[in-house]
């Protein structure tokens, strides 16, 4: 492909992974914000601002005069002896954000501090990490001090760019996306984020310090504590009570101040595991179940231990990093778990064949023991050498059949094992073969026998249900009451053969790939309008409402008109039957893109979660006694679904409904809901079975 590098030697390309070298843009910036020379006094000599020589020079004594009035450093200068120096924490004016709730998640308001890829033009947090040593003259005097204030950008750029994905770096952050890296300083405060809005910083109008957002109880603790909230949480013991079941303050979220403060974030559990675990100066990891997901992060010191960071084996502070976790390796578990078994049984089978030969050697070494043990040892060497090798010939064999079986467990029936062993796993995977083209002609005798077998039955069928319904009609004579019962009895029952025939008939043709579609340009609105037409009777004996909502403009799509109704009346069919007496029944459409999407939504007993992933299996039914009462024998969803996927198109199912999707429905008690929505393109050029021409309608 254009822009894929490849190897041009074939033997190269196995499992061939190439990431091209990244194309980010690169700006010179300098490295620190000011430079200055302080004299005994406090009052600033030179100063040297965002390279170039300032003439604003200060008091620092004064911290009215420091970077956002909120540097107390040259009170602590006066104790620095030659060559020692001052690092101060991140200082800088904290900077407003906002998280909004939408269907899709929290998102970052516009007019938020920045926050990468969320809002990448929101104001950035502007902060400063603040050098200082003595300078001396040659006499050995002190006559000043020399401090440089480092651009906190420069500080950002460790991680604003690292990604725990196999891109492994990225040009900008993306918190939404829930990989990304983010520190901490030594008193578990942020100093970098991708939402810079959560950095920790200062009231530059007076130099107070932003407090840390809280949970909602511990905010109500502090409107009880008569203290201004910085005062609060200040006195707060660190690590409370910290659990992922509270909720944020949403007062501090209105105003928008909310910097992460790990030693009062009691919302976060996280905080105190990265506290605890970098206490030795170490590293490490751990799994968090965050957000509805499980979510990997690890936690590594930063080892910087000049000034007042030494006294400390967390040094500057720490890094973390958080990455989402899929269950991408479960079946790699699963599959590891069951050669784990099969060595272990295979390890217990040579441990009894050691200790029986064990047995043997020592009953027979009285007359030579030395040759005896001599044997003894070979004998086991020979076992463990056997041994290695039964392991290392049994494991991947078995992996191979392990991941065979699961192709055929999901009805990829053509699946053979290679092998050249002659031993008890060859014999095994030649019997596995033989199963498996055994299993694959059953499969097909059975297709063929269910297609002859609908055929061959359907005469013979019709012609019953002609009869009793002649009989019925009277062409026979006058028939009594209660044959009429019982001939009514025998008419439904042949009708419902009639239709499990010609489930089996459908169902073998999608299996077997040979179903035929007779596609046209067709009109949903019409389609809709018929199978509502075909299932009114059926609906008014359960005393049913049919809803039809009609969104805008819907165009023509091109389906097989007769089997997008089948689906629709499957669907309806189902609503009326499992919707208790007076519910309501809607059928929409709508377009969405090159797709409409049909929607059959009621307000009946509604599908338990554990059976929405089964309920387009095969003879599944989720409440047998119901089905028993109502009829039915599950093919029709399976059938559905069939047809939907020939088209090109997906079918799924939600339960219970939240009643705000479909207001004109009543829901509550028993009437949970169940909506059932088929998507198909407009314009379908993906049927893949035989295609008949039609015509537009």
């Amino acid at each position: 492909l254009d822009g894929q590098v490849v190897s041009g030697n074939p033997e190269n390309q196995t499992s061939w992974r190439h990431r091209p070298a990244h194309g980010f843009k690169k700006a010179s910036r300098p490295l620190y914000k000011e430079m200055t020379f302080v004299d005994l006094w406090g009052q600033e000599r030179i100063k040297i601002k965002d390279g170039k020589i300032s003439e604003d020079l200060v008091v620092v004594s004064q911290k009215a005069h420091t970077y956002c009035k909120a540097e107390d450093y040259f009170g602590q200068l006066d104790r620095l002896q030659r060559g020692e120096i001052y690092v101060s924490r991140v200082i800088g004016a904290y900077v407003k954000g906002w998280l909004q709730k939408t269907p899709e998640g929290l998102k970052v308001t516009p007019e938020s501090a920045y926050a990468g890829k969320e809002n990448p033009e929101g104001k950035r947090f502007e902060g400063i990490i603040r050098w200082a040593t003595p300078v001396f003259d040659r006499q050995g005097h002190k006559i000043g001090y020399l401090t440089l204030a480092l651009d906190h950008a420069h500080v950002m750029e460790f991680t604003d760019h690292v990604i725990p994905t196999e891109a492994g770096f990225a040009d900008m952050p993306d918190a939404a996306a829930g990989n990304y890296a983010f520190a901490w300083d030594d008193q578990d405060q942020c100093i970098s984020h991708a939402r810079q809005f959560f950095i920790c910083g200062y009231d530059p109008d007076t130099g107070e310090e932003t407090p840390g957002w809280v949970s909602d109880e511990t905010y109500a603790e502090y409107l009880k504590s008569g203290l201004t909230l910085a005062e609060f949480t200040r006195q707060l013991p660190s690590f409370r009570e910290f659990t992922q079941k509270k909720r944020g303050a949403s007062e501090q979220a209105q105003t928008g101040s909310i910097p992460l403060d790990c030693r009062v974030l009691d919302t976060a559990p996280q905080c105190q595991g990265w506290h605890e675990g970098t206490e030795d100066g170490g590293s490490g990891s751990f799994l968090i179940y965050w957000s509805g997901l499980y979510k990997l992060t690890t936690y590594a010191t930063i080892p910087y231990y000049t000034g007042k960071f030494g006294q400390s084996r967390r040094g500057f502070g720490y890094v973390t990093i958080g990455a989402n976790v899929d269950e991408f390796h479960k079946a790699a578990n699963v599959t590891k778990a069951k050669i784990e078994d099969d060595i272990l049984e295979q390890s217990k089978d040579i441990e009894g064949t050691t200790a029986r030969t064990r047995e043997l050697i020592e009953k027979s070494s009285s007359n030579n023991r030395n040759l005896m043990t001599a044997i003894t040892l070979v004998s086991i060497m020979a076992v463990i050498m056997a041994s290695v090798a039964i392991s290392m010939g049994i494991t991947r064999p078995l992996r191979r059949l392990t991941e065979v079986a699961g192709a055929m467990s999901r009805g990829e029936l053509h699946q053979l094992v290679e092998t050249k062993s002659r031993d008890e796993i060859g014999q095994l995977t030649r019997s596995f073969n033989e199963m498996a083209v055994v299993v694959a002609e059953v499969d097909k005798m059975k297709s063929e026998f269910v297609t002859i077998a609908s055929h061959e039955l359907r005469t013979p069928i019709q012609a019953m249900l002609l009869g009793v319904s002649g009989i019925l009609e009277g062409y026979s004579g006058k028939v009594d009451e209660e044959a009429r019962e019982d001939l009514l009895l025998a008419r439904d029952g042949i009708e419902r053969l009639t239709r499990l025939v010609q489930n089996l008939l459908d169902l073998s043709r999608i299996e077997a790939g040979k179903m035929e579609f007779n596609l046209g340009r067709f009109s949903p609105v019409e389609i809709i309008d018929r199978a509502i037409e075909e299932v009114s009777d059926l609906a008014e004996v359960h005393h049913h409402t049919i809803l039809k909502e009609i969104s805008g403009e819907i165009p023509k799509i091109m389906v097989d008109r007769d089997r997008i109704i089948q689906i629709l009346i499957n669907l309806l069919s189902n609503s009326i039957k499992y919707t208790p007496d007076a519910g309501q029944i809607l059928i929409r459409a709508e377009s969405e893109g090159n797709d409409v999407i049909l929607t059959v939504a009621d307000n009946g007993y509604g599908i338990p979660p554990w059976a929405q992933t089964e309920v387009f299996k095969k003879f599944f039914q989720a409440d047998r006694i119901m089905s028993q009462r109502v009829g039915g024998c599950g093919l029709g969803l399976t059938i559905s679904k069939g047809i939907v996927e020939e088209h090109g198109g997906s079918i799924h199912c939600e339960s219970p409904i939240p009643e705000e999707w479909f207001p004109d429905l009543v829901l509550g008690g028993e009437r949970k809901g169940t909506i059932f929505m088929v998507r198909l393109a407009i314009d379908n050029a993906t049927t893949r079975q035989s295609i008949k021409p039609g015509g537009d309608n």
